[in-house]
């Protein structure tokens, strides 16, 4: 598969030793894929924004929407997300399930829309500055997957590693250290032969295997946006973004011994890999709307790449139960369980260049009854880049071309539409977004979101209910790093996320 091929290229010659885990193509997609629609209103409407205007999510999508607002507004929007995955690894099915209570959007518009003899003299009907923040991406997930495997074990990758270059904690991840200071590889002159394959695998044996994933974290868009209102015709507007990025991930890969055999030096082993990810950058998008006609107006928007800097801390640990092992091979302590752990985490810092992406809108009204509406937008995941300090200039180059031969653009579709009766409104939208990747047989990539949302308002006051369902398949290696000769299991991932937002405004 490209895939495998391209990962085992990464893995070859210094098998990975200068890795952090969250400094690859894998990693870079997590910061790219970002969602639209932070509000109850852009969520009920499949999270486009693009066109219509006078909503805060707009400032994140076209921030020529602002150039709607005539009188200023604050708004806030808490959220609760409510999480399923399903996942299938060597013929076997699981269900993992998570929820957490969140803050999606919160923002001021300062407006001033211009009335009487200065709406006759001025060419700028109305003009605004708005400030707050747009959640672009949520992190939280919770996924379980496990199988009976009779072919591999982790400890086949962690054998590779240190027979090609040792045993020593300077490497990341320390899989060879871990694995021997483990008591799970067994030296044999330097060959280091990984224990539950030679005496469990080797002998029609079988290991079940299960991991657990825990994420969290998000993208937030903190913006600064101006705007205004050119003769009622085209809006045009600017916004100021600083990206914030927050990711933390603990996976936990238990294996064990199926037989029943407690005399065979192996019981069970659970590698733990934890990663904390903090990263700032900056971008640029600019935007515009034209009024066709009172029932037609369309949009176009530009955001520039998204320049940031990031800073990694991973750490590794294994605990272990090897029977009698430590025993028979003469080890001081004989003790079958074992916990092994590097002296210090392991920091990173580096930079990433994010996509640029163009949005195309149009929104039809259908008098004052509603709308249609809908925003295409296309997302150059290839043009990712990394760029590490010089002592990784190699593994630098090997990434970058790893995403180039990796990932293509995505083509992304919103559709919206919104029913007004007096002060209150129906909402109900869909989402497709292409798969980034070059060929998605295996690692699929596209996902689908449906949503629905109702809307008031009352005065001075306006509140928003918006729903969102999402649909998104995935895949992944169970094992950390992919060797030569060693049979990974695939686990295919489908994530179901539901998303409850409600947004409370205050005009003045």
């Amino acid at each position: 598969m490209l895939y495998r091929s391209i990962a085992l290229l990464l893995c070859s010659g210094i098998f990975c030793l200068s890795q952090v885990q969250a400094q690859n193509e894998t990693d870079a997609l997590r910061y790219g894929l970002l969602s639209s629609g932070a509000t109850a209103r852009s969520i009920g409407l499949g999270g486009t924004g693009g066109s219509f205007g006078g909503d805060f999510s707009s400032l994140s999508i076209n921030p020529a929407g602002i150039g709607v607002y005539r009188h200023s507004k604050l708004m806030l929007t808490p959220t609760l997300s409510i999480n399923g995955a399903q996942s299938t690894y060597l013929n076997n099915k699981d269900d993992d399930h998570s929820s957490k209570v969140g803050l999606s959007n919160l923002g001021v518009v300062f407006a001033h829309g211009t009335t009487g003899r200065e709406y006759e003299q001025s060419d700028w009907k109305a003009y605004a500055i708005g400030i707050g923040y747009n959640r672009l991406a949520d992190f939280n997930s919770a996924i379980t997957y496990s199988g009976v495997n009779t072919q591999s074990s982790i400890t086949d990758v962690m054998s590779e590693d240190a027979y090609n270059n040792g045993i020593s904690e300077d490497l990341v991840p320390p899989l060879g250290f871990l694995g021997y200071q483990g008591y799970v590889l067994d030296d044999a002159v330097h060959n280091y032969a990984s224990i539950p394959h030679t005496n469990i695998l080797d002998n029609g044996g079988s290991l079940l295997q299960t991991k657990s994933i825990e994420t969290s974290g998000g993208v937030d868009d903190w913006t600064l946006s101006f705007g205004g209102n050119y003769q009622e015709k085209l809006m045009l507007g600017m916004s100021l973004d600083m990206i914030s990025y927050k990711y933390d991930r603990d996976s936990y890969f238990t294996e064990q011994d199926e037989t029943g055999n407690t005399d065979n030096d192996f019981d069970y082993l659970q590698y733990h890999e934890s990663l904390s990810t903090t990263g700032l950058g900056f971008n640029l998008k600019l935007g515009a709307i034209y009024v066709i006609s009172d029932r037609f107006r369309i949009g176009a928007s530009l955001h520039t790449p998204t320049w940031s800097s990031f800073s990694d801390q991973s750490d590794y640990d294994l605990t272990s139960n090897t029977e009698n092992f430590k025993y028979n091979s003469g080890q001081s302590d004989a003790n079958p369980n074992t916990f092994v752990q590097p002296s210090q985490p392991y920091a990173f810092d580096y930079s990433l260049r994010t996509p640029w992406r163009g949005v195309l809108s149009a929104t039809a009204f259908m008098g004052s009854h509603g709308f249609i509406t809908i925003d295409y937008d296309y997302v150059d995941f290839a043009s990712m880049k990394y760029n590490f300090n010089n002592n990784y200039s190699d593994f630098e180059h090997q990434v970058n071309q790893a995403i180039k031969d990796t990932y293509q653009g995505s083509h992304n579709i919103h559709v919206g539409i919104e029913g007004k009766e007096k002060n209150f409104m129906g909402r109900l939208g869909f989402a497709y977004h292409s798969s980034p990747y070059k060929r998605s047989a295996d690692f699929d990539g596209q996902s689908m979101d449906i949503t629905a949302g109702v809307g008031a308002r009352f005065s001075a006051i306006s509140i928003d209910l918006g729903y969102r369902h999402s649909i998104y398949k995935s895949a992944e290696y169970a094992y950390p790093l992919l060797a030569s000769g060693v049979v990974t299991g695939l686990a295919k991932i489908q994530q179901n996320k539901n998303l409850i937002a409600l947004t409370v405004g205050y005009q003045f």
